[in-house]
């Protein structure tokens, strides 16, 4: 549960960062500190935050290596995007966003389709369940 809570508030920064970056694109400077808070603070540690939940649940057993794995790669990235941002990098830094964004909605979408999964199939297990 933790770990889905976490990719939601993920995949709404990593969407606000875009919003951030169109504000002071469009002539108000003032979101460009925005933009760099929530992408060099907000969003790394939230990140590794993430990858800490996916790992513990992994080595649970309760989902598979994949998703340990990609939360690695998504920090990583993200990491990666504050240097390119940093440097001006935006041949880099544009796409990698785009594509961190797609790795979020990937990450939300495998961890829902677990519990979904996860879930009792038979209505006299699911009635047992809730006792």
């Amino acid at each position: 549960m933790a770990l889905r809570v976490v990719l939601r508030l993920l995949a709404i920064l990593v969407f606000a960062q875009a919003v951030f970056a169109g504000l002071f694109l469009d002539g108000n400077e003032a979101w460009r500190g925005w933009h760099a808070s929530n992408g060099m603070l907000v969003l790394p540690l939230l990140a590794l935050v993430e990858v800490v939940l996916a790992v513990l649940v992994w080595r649970s057993g309760r989902v598979p290596g994949w998703i340990a794995l990609a939360s690695a790669g998504l920090l990583l990235a993200i990491l990666v995007q504050g240097g390119m941002g940093r440097n001006g990098q935006l041949a880099v830094h544009v796409p990698l966003g785009v594509a961190i964004l797609g790795l979020v909605g990937a990450l939300l979408a495998g961890t829902r389709n677990l519990t979904a999964t996860a879930a009792p199939t038979d209505p006299a297990a699911s009635r047992e369940a809730l006792r």
